[in-house]
Order: C-alpha cells, then sequence, then structure tokens
C-alpha cells in the first residue's frame, strides 16, 4: 500500500491535492497509516483512543478528575470552575491528545468526510454512557453551526457530519436548529477564555423552528468536535436559553471528540470553542 505521512492542511490548494490522493491512494489507518483494522482504525489506534475513553472525567464540564472522584452529573468537580459550557452534562470520547488530534485535523482541515464515520462508534457511546447515567434522554442532536463564509471555504460543518453519523448509530434524531449569525475571530487566535467568550457573544441565534416550539421538551445534545474553553458550546447554549420559558428544551447537554485538558491549546492546533 502506498504510505504517506498526514500534514495539516493550510489553504484550499492543498486539501484538494489530498482528495485526490486520497482516492488514488486510500490510506491505511487514518490515524498512523498502518495497516488499517477494524472501522478505519489500526488495532493499535483502536486501544490508544479506548485509554482516553477510559478516563475518569466530570459529566458536567467534561474535564479529567481522579479515578476515585465521583463523575455524577448532579456534582460538581473542584475543576467546574474553569468551564462553564452552559449545560447540564458533557458527554466527550477522551483528552486533546493524540490520535484524537489526527483524526479530527483529517476531519475538521483534511476534507476527510470518513473521519466522521470512524469518530461516531466512540462519540455515540460516550453519549449513551452519560444519558443511561443521568437518566435523561437523547431526542436531538444539535451541531454547533458555522458561519455560512467558514462554511462554503471548508466546504462542510465537521460538527453536522459528525451528528449525522451518531444519529443513525442511536436511532436519534438530528435537528440544525442553530444559526451562526455573526462571523467571529479564529478562537485558536485568542489567549484567554474572557476574550474567547467575547469573541462569540450573540454569535448564534436559534433557527425559526426552535421559536415555534420544536425544541420544547426535549432533551438537546450540543455536537462538536473540540471544545477547549467551552465558550463556543456556552455561546450556542446561551442561544437556545434565550427561548421562551414555554420553549425551551428540558435539558441541554453537550457531546465533542474532545476536550483540551489545559490552560490553553497547543499553538498549532485550530481547535473550537
Amino acid at each position: 500500500m502506498f504510505k504517506r505521512t498526514f500534514i495539516p492542511a493550510k489553504a484550499g490548494a492543498i486539501w484538494g491535492l489530498r482528495a485526490v490522493v486520497d482516492t488514488l491512494f486510500p490510506p491505511g489507518c487514518w490515524a498512523d497509516e498502518e495497516a488499517m483494522g477494524m472501522g478505519g482504525l489500526s488495532e493499535k489506534v483502536r486501544r490508544e483512543i479506548g485509554v482516553l475513553a477510559a478516563q475518569n472525567y466530570c459529566r458536567r464540564c467534561g474535564l479529567t478528575v481522579g479515578p476515585f472522584a465521583r463523575n455524577d452529573w448532579r456534582n460538581r468537580c473542584h475543576r467546574c470552575g474553569q468551564r462553564n459550557a452552559g449545560v447540564k452534562r458533557t458527554a466527550r470520547v477522551g483528552t486533546f491528545s493524540e490520535p484524537l488530534i489526527t483524526l479530527v485535523h483529517r476531519l475538521k482541515f483534511g476534507r476527510s468526510w470518513e473521519v466522521a464515520e470512524v469518530l461516531a462508534p466512540f462519540l455515540h457511546h460516550a453519549i449513551e454512557q452519560v444519558a443511561t447515567e443521568s437518566g435523561v434522554g437523547v431526542d436531538y442532536l444539535v451541531p454547533v453551526s458555522l458561519h455560512w463564509t467558514r462554511r462554503a471555504q471548508r466546504g462542510f460543518n465537521q460538527a453536522e457530519e459528525l451528528a449525522r453519523k451518531v444519529a443513525v448509530l442511536g436511532g436519534w434524531q438530528v435537528r440544525c436548529a442553530l444559526r451562526r449569525v455573526r462571523r467571529t475571530a479564529e478562537q485558536a487566535r485568542i489567549d484567554t477564555p474572557t476574550r474567547r467568550a467575547e469573541n462569540l457573544k450573540d454569535a448564534f441565534v436559534c433557527r425559526k423552528d426552535a421559536w415555534r416550539g420544536a425544541l420544547a421538551d426535549k432533551h438537546l445534545w450540543l455536537i462538536d468536535d473540540v471544545s477547549t474553553t467551552g465558550a463556543t458550546l456556552r455561546a450556542a447554549a446561551m442561544a437556545i436559553v434565550k427561548l421562551p420559558k414555554e420553549m425551551r428544551p428540558a435539558s441541554l447537554n453537550a457531546a465533542v471528540v474532545c476536550v483540551t485538558d489545559h490552560g490553553s491549546p497547543p499553538a498549532e492546533a485550530e481547535v473550537v470553542g
């Protein structure tokens, strides 16, 4: 098999070239180019993701906690004050580390839509686990929206791709209830949680069907790829909270592939939220 090393895309021309290469020379494992195992991942990568998914984390904020800490969503962990995503529960696959970094970058910047299907079983399991533990349902998966200009530039919304693949596995519904009305600066270029929150202020609004009661008394799960400070999730959640009381959901939760479990993301990583 033709082998190549994945380099994060920097421009549209490179994205197009990579799409041609992927077609002519399909990759092995999406994360490390080893021989492909089940579901597009080598056994080694699957084990590494399993280790990340097995970490104990707070079901409210999504941050890692000690192995013996209670992870009941009703109890705030000692780190909850570091991240306020505006949701009641958070499900995650793992921390923002390898091999999840490579997989998210392939999906987000490499235009490799197939990676959404590779990640979907892990995200589906995370949602089911938290939903079962807390006794809450899953009525709608709500992908965090992109501004139309960024979606046109990227060609798709990675959060929407993830939501659709996860929905198939869970027998759930996807509802694109949010619209991004303001093109914001890239979150990765903003160095503090406060400025990140300011950057996203009033960036989202609910679509008309939400104002007609489509979300009323439903259990919603916001879907995104990466949460760094929780600012993007919080801004999206606040748009839903602004609905009149009789139109609000029964619960508002979040599910992401990765949580950045430190003060700021690596300089080279363009991550959301």
